[in-house]
This record gives structure tokens, sequence and C-alpha cells, in this order.
């Protein structure tokens, strides 16, 4: 009734290569102490994230009345300055509700 068929793995071949031992320490090194970072500020703004998102959320709102104010005046980019604002509330909420740093 049931007919199992295994399809065959795929093989990787690794390339041979001799690393210097001292540069494979820096960068454990290295990954621990930026994942470290990471983490850290990850926690921080979760743990403002309720307060600091209404701000944001402010501050967008401002900029969208500014941008529509100074439509058609030359010399302002407050559109651009309503994308960047915009474009950083969206990056943080990414930030703070997909990503999950490792070992959280």
């Amino acid at each position: 009734m049931t007919n199992i068929i295994k399809f065959p793995e795929k093989k990787t071949q690794s390339v041979g290569y001799v690393q210097d031992e001292s540069t494979s320490r820096l960068n454990v090194i290295a990954k621990s102490v930026f994942g470290g970072v990471i983490r850290f500020v990850w926690i921080v703004i979760v743990l403002i994230w309720p307060i600091f998102k209404w701000v944001l959320s402010f501050d967008i709102l401002f900029q969208l009345f500014h941008m529509i104010y100074h439509w058609n005046t030359p010399g302002v980019y407050a559109g651009w300055n309503f994308l960047l604002h915009f474009f950083v509330l969206t990056a943080l909420t990414y930030y703070v509700s997909i990503y999950k740093p490792k070992g959280i």
C-alpha cells in the first residue's frame, strides 16, 4: 500500500584549504561580540517598543502634514524626509516583530 521511494542525496564536496588558526579565532571572537551587540540592541528596542512605536507614528504624521504643506516649495525636501522616517519605522517594525537573534 505504501511505497516509499528514497531520493538520492546531494553530496557536497568541500574544497580543502588551510585556514590560519589565529584568523579563525579572530572571526569567532568578532562574530560573538557582534552577535552580543545585536542581541542587546534588539532587547532594548523590544522593551521600549510600545512607547517608541507611538512616538515614531506621531513623528510620521507630523512629517506627512509637513510634506503636504511644502509640496510645491522648491528647496524643501519634505517628501524625502517623510520617506526616510517611514522607512525607519518600517525597518524597526520588521526588526522587532520578525527578526529574532540567535539564542533567544
